[in-house]
């Protein structure tokens, strides 16, 4: 090992470089192949002296090239997460973009994009570019599943440097994610408000192919589980809570039958969610309630005995903390088992479910507990 340290010191590695580059090295050789028939220490020498040249090629050719993993969602969120790599590019028209890496759990996904311009493009942050693209998700065995409720794009322009990489993190608010799943990035156009970047040339050509990104893989973050299938007293009487998690990116609720039964033709069980104006309807007992999700009532208790609501709500005058609950909502389904023309019973079965998404990933070792409905679920 002692002549690569060596070649190291030749080439120039700042000591920054050289930890991150042996931390690379012992990753790599920790996900090195298992190979039956050859000896361990073979195996991590191989891999050992194999992610070095490689190392060594890429540092040295391309400096300034790709941002470092982890650097885009850092900039994103203002902190550290604990992202998965990934490493996937496709270069098209002189255009490279490259998927860094990712952060997922079961509803959220959020997606670290380098696109890299052709030499020379530089862009004013203050026109912040715009990134037309799609995608399809993916069960293990290559079956659609697209079961998506909203994504975007945003420009990360703590990030930009003022040369040709802009980087871009993409956010989708899905239901069901699950390890071992794939989804394929689609990447029609970047525009900013004047111009066309990426399709500048061939705008109104017919025969453009997009970029495609495919088989980038989701790895859930950890989660905990609370639901022990308890009664809770929703929508004027009670109901079963069959679902209750919490991973760092966001809370899942979900509660069946009973009360579940016709609840959006109840008065609201918590109407100081609501807006104001609804209050007289509320008074005379004539509101429905189309906002099923507000009597979810949701808090977080820290162990530092902070309790925070998280929602959800459409009053200002009850809003969420936003340094903990993200303004964009993860989505709302519910099943009232009533037809809605006939106001009979329709035989399906009755729930409600809703996701509430951080505004930043938290640290679930300062979460004590999740209360839903007035009742306490602590995390361990």
């Amino acid at each position: 090992m002692k002549r690569y340290t060596d070649a190291m010191n030749e080439v120039g590695f700042t000591s920054e470089e050289k930890q991150e580059l042996s931390a690379r090295l012992r990753q790599a050789a920790q996900s090195a192949p298992q190979h039956t028939r050859k000896p361990k220490r073979h195996r991590v020498r191989r891999a050992v002296c194999g992610a070095l040249a490689a190392a060594l090629a890429v540092t040295m050719l391309t400096a300034a090239a790709v941002p470092a993993f982890g650097d885009t969602l850092r900039a994103f969120f203002g902190m550290p997460v604990q992202s998965y790599p990934v490493g996937k590019s496709v270069t098209q028209q002189g255009w490279t973009f490259t998927v860094t890496d990712c952060l997922a759990d079961s509803v959220t996904l959020y997606v670290a994009l380098d696109a890299q311009a052709p030499e020379g493009t530089v862009v004013d942050p203050e026109d912040a570019p715009e990134l037309n693209f799609d995608w399809e998700f993916f069960t293990s065995d290559h079956t659609p599943h697209n079961t998506f409720s909203s994504y975007k794009a945003e420009f990360v322009p703590e990030q930009y440097q003022g040369d040709n990489h802009l980087p871009f993190v993409i956010t989708a608010t899905m239901g069901s994610l699950e390890d071992d799943m794939t989804f394929d990035l689609t990447i029609w156009d970047i525009e900013t408000s004047e111009k066309s970047l990426f399709r500048a040339n061939n705008w109104a050509t017919e025969t453009y192919e997009p970029v495609q990104i495919t088989r980038i893989p989701i790895e859930i973050t950890s989660t905990i589980a609370l639901a022990d299938d308890s009664a809770v007293d929703i929508y004027g009487r009670t109901a079963t809570l069959t679902d209750l998690s919490i991973s760092p990116l966001a809370v899942t609720v979900r509660v069946e039958g009973g009360s579940c039964y016709n609840h959006g033709w109840v008065v609201p069980t918590h109407p100081e969610y609501l807006l104001p104006s609804a209050r007289p309807l509320i008074a005379q007992g004539t509101l429905e309630n189309t906002t099923c999700d507000c009597d979810f009532d949701l808090h977080l208790k820290y162990k530092d005995g902070r309790m925070i609501f998280i929602g959800p709500s459409y009053n200002d005058d009850y809003q969420p903390d936003k340094s903990i609950v993200s303004s964009w909502r993860a989505g709302t389904s519910c099943e009232d088992g009533v037809d809605a023309k006939t106001r009979q019973p329709n035989g399906k079965n009755t729930y409600v479910s809703t996701n509430v998404r951080f505004a930043v990933p938290q640290d679930l070792d300062q979460i004590e507990s999740v209360i839903v409905c007035g009742k306490e679920y602590k995390l361990r």
